[in-house]
């Protein structure tokens, strides 16, 4: 034994091992903290523990059969004693693991100094809370809400600091949680806390910074202006206040930002602190409501850059999300207020979010992209442009689609669209431990029943790895409740979508739309299961009766005939409807047939012009029809959309759960590169697949 020792030693064997450990070591330690940066998947560092376990024998093997010499490496029998333990050899081995060490000592102290912790990101993060209104005048209650919404303002467009979404703040309005316990949640090292009062013409506001790592008040000041000529300067002194406080090096930009009021209009800056506090819920009057208040505070002051802005982005949004208003009317609308607002303010942050919104198609993405990196380069804290220029990178680029959501996710963690979209992107990359964490943490945001289920059923499928294993937990829990309206109707769509079981399905669905005939989302699932199951009797008995009729504007009934048709290969009858002023989605619509009739040219444009068919989901359907396989599943490999919550043969998104019940796949359910997806999917093989 002690010859055996002597040899490892003489081969140098022990030395070059301990150097790889020590090496191994500090590289793990690196990656724990750059893979989750750079978005990487979970199973990343594990897979790299193993390479580093396996390589140690293999290197030991290596040391023991190879020598480093001063003439370079050679095999050890070749060298004779006295080569390997000459001084050069030894000097350099030495130095190495001395180097190593030296490396190790320093990775360890940076990290029980924190450095590699979470706590990094924290440590400019800060919350700005509502300011409470103590004494003002009735007239003048705004200037809390004000104050605040000016502050996060000036505040977010600070490169060095990650402020946190009043969307998200302002729920600890009247809080009796701590400042700790907030500070957790909203995973911030700072929360400025203030208080306005009235007295006489004059404001005084009470601003305290708060270090919640230490727990302490780490400043407080009062700031005192006249109501009527400077109040709006009280939240311009303390952002500066708060830089000057962190230490923050400001570029040149962002001085101007902090030396630039938005207004010196106290009514128009008033009615748009009112409008802008409600624009977030993208309810059609609250943005009307915000259209016709910003555009009495641009006629107080013509170069309120902020307030045309806000007309541009809730005019556009009313044409992107209310058919009536359409589209191109939100676009041409909004066009001339985002240009007079760059015309005022070239570094206007919202208005290139909103261009990048309306570039966002398959002709206009790389301008979109430009768009939406300078809108986030502009204003970094802006959580709903980095949750666009998320859902713009949708099947494109995975990873900085990723880092994205979650810079959304942490500037507003109390968001619950972020929420839907950071627990989708976390799922389609395998991500499901992180995904049932932030559900464990934030589900109570999930406040529709549906949304629950929907999300703790797809953690089951996700870590069962079984599709299947939603459905049983969908009947284990209508047993508890058999007249859930929503296990009913989600039962339906996952054995039309998962199992191909349409009998089940139809008496899932048909059980759903007896139990609530009044909703809207019942009707057209069962309407949608029964189209699928040819059941077409059954679908115009349906579609004639007066409920179904009277949920529906005469826009949506028209759609559904159109389907009606189209599903029947009646062309003819599905085409003259496209030419009704009421018809919806026409060019959607139309792409269909064309496609159907092999009208590839016509098919072709849509593929670049309709918003839908930018998703790969899309794109397959439509070569699904043109039968090229290669295209179908090449767009196939490319879905990532996991919810099953669709309306049926609209323009929303299908996504892999339930691209089965589309009858347009039928033709390719035997072949094995079909049957490869549905594995990969975790969706089980039926007898259509046989």
């Amino acid at each position: 034994m002690k010859n055996f020792i002597q040899e490892l030693k003489r081969r140098n064997v022990i030395k070059a091992s301990l150097a790889y450990l020590v090496i191994a070591w500090v590289l793990l330690q690196v990656f724990q903290f750059l893979l989750p940066m750079l978005g990487a998947s979970e199973w990343l560092l594990p897979t790299i523990t193993l390479v580093l376990a396996i390589g140690l024998p293999v290197w030991i093997i290596i040391s023991w059969i190879y020598e480093i010499t001063p003439e370079g490496i050679e095999k050890t029998a070749k060298v004779s004693e006295n080569e390997l333990v000459t001084e050069i050899t030894n000097k350099r081995l030495n130095v190495f693991i001395i180097v190593s060490l030296s490396i190790a000592v320093i990775v360890l102290t940076l990290k029980l100094t924190n450095v590699f912790s979470s706590n990094l990101d924290k440590q400019y993060a800060i919350a700005i809370l509502p300011f409470d209104s103590m004494v003002v005048d009735k007239g003048n209650e705004w200037l809390s809400a004000g104050f605040t919404l000016d502050v996060n303002n000036y505040l977010s467009k600070i490169k060095g600091l990650r402020v946190t979404s009043l969307n998200s703040s302002e729920k600890y309005k009247d809080s009796d949680k701590t400042n700790s316990e907030i500070a957790e949640e909203l995973a911030v090292s700072k929360l400025l806390r203030g208080t306005v009062r009235q007295i006489e013409n004059r404001v005084i506001v009470t601003v305290r910074l708060i270090d919640t790592d230490a727990d302490k008040i780490t400043w407080t000041e009062n700031f005192e202006e006249d109501l009527n000529e400077n109040a709006l300067k009280v939240q311009q002194e303390v952002s500066q206040k708060i830089v000057e406080l962190l230490k923050i090096e400001l570029s040149p930009e962002e001085e101007e930002i902090l030396g630039k009021l938005p207004t010196e209009n106290i009514e128009a800056f008033k009615l748009f602190s009112d409008g802008r506090l409600i624009n977030d819920s993208r309810d059609r009057e609250d943005l009307e409501k915000n259209i016709a208040l910003n555009k009495q505070a641009v006629e107080l002051d013509s170069s309120f850059a902020e307030a045309y802005a806000e007309i541009g982005q809730s005019t556009f949004l009313l044409g992107a999300y209310y058919q009536d208003y359409g589209y191109e009317w939100g676009v041409k609308n909004a066009m001339p207020y985002l240009e007079k607002a760059l015309e005022l303010d070239p570094n206007n942050a919202m208005v290139y979010g909103v261009k990048g919104m309306m570039s966002d198609n398959e002709d206009n993405w790389k301008q979109a992209q430009e768009y939406f990196e300078k809108a986030v380069a502009i204003n970094p804290s802006a959580a709903t442009i980095h949750y666009q220029y998320a859902k713009h990178l949708s099947y494109r680029d995975a990873n900085k689609q990723l880092i994205h959501t979650i810079k959304a996710y942490k500037l507003d963690p109390l968001s619950a669209q972020i929420g839907h979209l950071y627990f989708a992107v976390l799922i389609n990359d395998y991500k499901v431990v992180e995904a049932e964490q932030y559900y464990n943490k934030y589900g109570f945001l999930f406040t529709n029943n549906g949304e629950k289920l929907d999300k703790e059923s797809i953690l089951i499928a996700y870590k069962n790895k079984d599709w299947t294993a939603r459905i049983r937990f969908f009947e284990n829990e209508l047993k508890k409740d058999t007249d859930n309206v929503i296990l009913n109707r989600m039962l339906g769509n996952d054995y039309s979508g998962v199992l191909m079981d349409f009998n089940k399905a139809i008496t899932y669905t048909k059980r759903a739309y007896a139990l609530d005939s009044t909703s809207s989302d019942n009707a057209i699932q069962y309407f949608s299961v029964l189209l699928g199951s040819e059941k077409y009797k059954e679908v115009k008995k349906l579609m004639e009766s007066e409920n179904f009729k009277e949920l529906f504007d005469k826009q949506d009934n028209l759609n559904w005939l159109f389907w009606y048709y189209y599903q029947q290969e009646n062309y003819k009858k599905a085409q003259v409807l496209l030419l009704d002023s009421l018809m919806p989605y026409k060019s959607y619509n139309r792409t269909f047939i064309d496609a159907k009739l092999g009208n590839r040219k016509a098919v072709e444009s849509s593929l670049r012009t309709v918003s839908y068919f930018k998703f790969p989901d899309g794109r397959a359907l439509i070569y699904a029809i043109l039968q090229e396989r290669d295209s179908m599943y090449y767009y196939m490999e490319k879905i990532q959309e996991i919810s099953v919550y669709r309306m049926p043969n609209t323009s929303e998104k299908i996504g892999f759960s339930i691209i089965n019940s589309f009858r347009e796949f039928d033709p390719y359910r035997k072949e094995e590169r079909f049957k490869a997806f549905l594995k990969k999917h975790y969706l089980p093989l039926t007898h259509w697949n046989e």
